[in-house]
This record gives structure tokens, sequence and C-alpha cells, in this order.
């Protein structure tokens, strides 16, 4: 799957982000498993979706990809992934 669109990209990292949010807001799971949930959004789901926005596009080889869990190895390429500059 290539993550060359932005919108798309915007709508993979916001949508897990808001389920969490949700969850929590109405009570549904606890202060733990929303931090747990947290954790895991910012350690491992952000940075491997954006891993993957960067090998589609051909910003990085595939022997780079598992930098992007390295915290702000990918800042480098902020502009690219944000902004699509």
């Amino acid at each position: 799957m290539k993550l060359t669109n932005l919108v798309l990209f915007y709508l993979l990292l916001a949508i897990p982000l808001a389920c969490l949010i949700i969850l929590a807001r109405t009570k549904l799971i606890g202060d733990e498993f929303f931090v747990f949930g947290l954790i895991s959004w910012g350690f491992i789901y952000h940075p491997l979706v954006c891993g993957l926005r960067l090998l589609g596009s051909n910003k990085i080889r595939r022997s780079e990809f598992l930098m992007n869990f390295v915290p702000f190895w990918n800042l480098k390429y902020f502009l690219f992934l944000f902004f699509n500059k």
C-alpha cells in the first residue's frame, strides 16, 4: 500500500488517536489502557505509518525502514511527511 496521498496519511494517523480519545471520554477504557494506547501509538504505530509513507515515496531505502523507530530520526523528513514539500 502506497501512502503518497497526504489526506490518507493524516486519516491513518488521526483515526486511532481519535478512537482512543473517544473511548477514554466515554469511560469505556481505563486510564491505564489509554496511556498504553498513547505510548503504542507514539512509539509503534506513528513510526510505522511514517515509514510506509517514506518508502512509498522513495525517500528512504528498505534497509532504512527500521530507523523510523529511533526517536527523532525522521525529523529531517518532517516537511515532506506532513506538508508534502
